[in-house]
């Protein structure tokens, strides 16, 4: 059972403890220890005497109740004596305005570790390592001894925080036995998958875990009669026909699905299919180039074209421009031109070599002009994989701000082609990118989508996919002003992305530190590093984010001749000429801060123009992996280097409002702070 700090535990989560050094503390009798748990749920807020009286007798209270809720203050802080010195406190329970206040570390108590493990659990889940998830989530439900405040069912204020903790609880149970099911088990689970189906009928989501334990246990029979056992279950309790997840589970049952089996490290397969296993059922980008290197180099061997052309498609991966030096880029090209060259001319893998072989050359151009012509070419062929990888591809291609709807349509024309493909991956890139574009537009819905693929996810690893989440949440947390936080979640997530061998694993750990330094007012610490990002292979030829992040690192440094001369590598070519690519939002915002920082009105005029269409969006940086707040931020600071107040006053008002909307405080607080500096150079405002 997971212990505290300072070997001090409140315990909640069954019957009433209070323990230091695993001796429990006698509190007295039951109106004491009602008294004790009328502060502990207040969190760290002090409670009236008058709302301590209603919770000990309601209407009942004697005539002296004031005096007796002090008299057992004073008793239970005796009881409480050792609880304190081990803390360090000369008392628990203060007395302070209108009331009395326990002064405690939240973290002694039980219930607040079990919601940080399960949270713990929940991202290691979706971050696809399901043996730490089982690990946290099991930890967590350890702390359970019985009932959440248990003896205390006569107390209606309580009543709704232990039904929320019992909620949760039942949440981690099935979080568990995902983290089970993730790492291969089946056969381990039927026995308390029975049980719980049986003492919580109305949840599908143990069913559907059943279904596919029972089927991992060579119980196929069994797994499609549960389905209508369940069925019946919820027609006769509720009403209700099973959702399409616990339907769609029975389908694959049916279809003998091979990717709901568990991973077999001893597989005989050839490296081409393991190279397929490990790109389109687990999104591992890194072990699948090492099978599809090996397939290449046996097919090119055999003078099997099409084996050629299928396992160099795969060494392509998911994104465009994974390779990112000039050797990798061009080998590819190379590699894609000569199986071009050796299949059939109008066979469905062609059609594929050439969507490839088109998006590549529309993203480093920064243009979607041949790969949305191929796009109509794959529908008109109607083969599904072609169109899926062309709908992607054609994604990637339009991430500036100038193409939203368009990338929206694109991203739910995946989805639904991917009922056709049967690939996994091909719906979870579809709900991946539908979910960018909803944060790229500012969409109200957008973290509904993202709970959406968390689900998804938690189906199983994905590692490609499971990388852009956690960097979502990164951004997320940036948003709330959690920082500390944010910077650790950071680095796991820059772990994940290099177990996946995503290319972006670098450069997006970058753009986090970036945001997060950069709201802190702190960005100048990072200079040592943006001088070494800059020129690191491993970006995106199309990415000047980080020349825009240097200079003003460099400003807020002091340093105005190395801001000048990195704002000059912008400039220079002019930024017009710039590409509109997935960080172009970001690059123009550093910019504005710098011209606003250099006093640089001429190139502050510039981005002024070339941002004011895309005011009502978010500055967000690639895959919506970092947030800078309302492009009205860039607008008003800029409008202020120009010497326009009135219009940078206007536009900071503006940004003060939507990034309100956008949940995204640090955002708040810095445009508050430039509004206040305009507004004093504008007065009659």
């Amino acid at each position: 059972m997971g212990g505290s700090s300072h070997g001090v535990d409140v315990r909640v989560l069954g019957p009433l403890e209070v323990a230091v050094d695993g001796t429990v503390l006698d509190l007295g009798g039951p109106q004491l220890r009602a008294l004790f748990v009328a502060l502990v749920v207040a969190d760290g807020r002090a409670v009236s005497v008058a709302a301590l009286v209603e919770q000990l007798w309601g209407e009942h209270a004697p005539q002296d109740a004031d005096r007796t809720v002090r008299t057992y203050v004073s008793r239970l802080r005796r009881y409480l004596r050792r609880a304190s010195d081990a803390l360090g406190a000369a008392e628990l329970i203060v007395t302070q305005a209108p009331g009395y206040l326990l002064k405690l570390d939240r973290g002694v108590l039980d219930a607040v570790r079990f919601e940080r493990l399960a949270a713990e659990g929940r991202r290691a889940l979706e971050a696809g390592q399901p043996g730490v998830a089982a690990e946290r989530l099991v930890e967590a439900l350890d702390l359970w001894r019985g009932a959440a405040y248990d003896e205390f069912t006569d107390i209606a204020a309580l009543d709704a925080e232990a039904i929320r903790l019992t909620n949760l609880r039942h949440n981690v149970l099935e979080d568990r036995i995902d983290a089970n099911l993730a790492a291969g088990q089946g056969r381990e689970l039927v026995a308390e998958l029975e049980a719980l189906t049986a003492a919580h009928p109305g949840y599908e989501r143990l069913w559907g875990q059943l279904m596919l334990a029972l089927y991992r246990a060579g119980r196929q029979a069994d797994a499609l009669r549960t389905f209508h056992r369940a069925r019946s279950l919820l027609r006769e309790e509720s009403g209700v026909e099973p959702s399409p997840v616990l339907t769609g589970i029975q389908q694959r049952i049916l279809a003998q699905d091979q990717t709901l089996l568990p991973r077999e490290s001893g597989s005989d397969t050839g490296p081409f299919e393991a190279g397929e296993k490990a790109l389109l059922d687990n999104g591992d980008l890194r072990t699948s180039r090492k099978h599809f290197e090996t397939a290449y180099h046996l097919a090119y061997g055999a003078g099997d074209a099409d084996g050629a052309a299928r396992s160099v498609l795969g060494l392509s991966g998911l994104w465009v421009h994974e390779d990112r030096s000039a050797t990798g880029t061009h080998q590819m090209q190379t590699r894609l031109e000569q199986a071009l060259s050796a299949v059939g001319a109008g066979s469905p893998l062609a059609l594929r070599l050439r969507v490839r072989l088109a998006g590549e050359a529309d993203y480093r151009a920064n243009d979607h002009s041949k790969i949305l012509a191929l796009l109509s070419e794959a529908r008109q062929a109607d083969d599904p994989v072609g169109v899926a990888e062309a709908l992607s591809i054609a994604h990637h291609c339009v991430l500036g701000p100038d193409h939203g709807r368009l990338r929206r349509t694109l991203a739910l024309a995946l989805i639904g082609e991917s009922s056709r493909t049967g690939r996994r991956a091909d719906r979870l890139m579809g709900l991946l990118w539908h979910t960018v574009d909803l944060f790229l537009g500012a969409h109200p819905h957008a973290e509904r989508r993202l709970e959406e693929l968390r689900r998804a996810l938690a189906e199983g690893d994905f590692l490609a996919v499971g990388f852009v989440v956690s960097a979502l949440q990164v951004m997320l947390t940036i948003r709330a002003g959690r920082f500390d936080e944010a910077e650790k979640e950071a680095k796991l997530c820059a772990e994940l992305g290099e177990a996946a061998g995503d290319p972006d694993a670098l450069g997006w750990y970058g753009a986090h530190l970036v945001a997060i330094r950069w709201f802190q007012g702190r960005l100048d610490e990072l200079l040592p590093l943006l001088d070494q990002l800059v020129h690191d292979s491993s970006l995106s030829t199309v990415d000047n984010s980080y020349f825009a992040a240097r200079a003003v690192a460099a400003a807020v440094a002091g340093d105005d001749r190395k801001a000048a001369a990195s704002l000059a590598r912008l400039v220079g070519p002019g930024l017009a000429e710039l590409p509109r690519s997935s960080t172009w939002m970001v690059t123009m915002n550093g910019v504005a801060e710098a011209a606003y920082r250099l006093r640089d009105a001429e190139t502050a005029a510039q981005v002024y123009e070339l941002l004011s269409p895309f005011a009502d969006l978010p500055v967000m940086a690639s895959l919506a992996v970092a947030c800078f707040g309302s492009t009205h931020y860039a607008l008003g600071i800029a409008a202020t280097a120009m010497g326009k107040p009135e219009r940078a006053v206007w536009h900071l008002h503006t940004a003060i409002q939507h990034n309100l909307a956008l949940a995204h405080w640090p955002a708040v607080a810095l445009c508050e702070a430039r509004y206040a500096e305009a507004m004093a150079l504008h007065p009659g405002q």
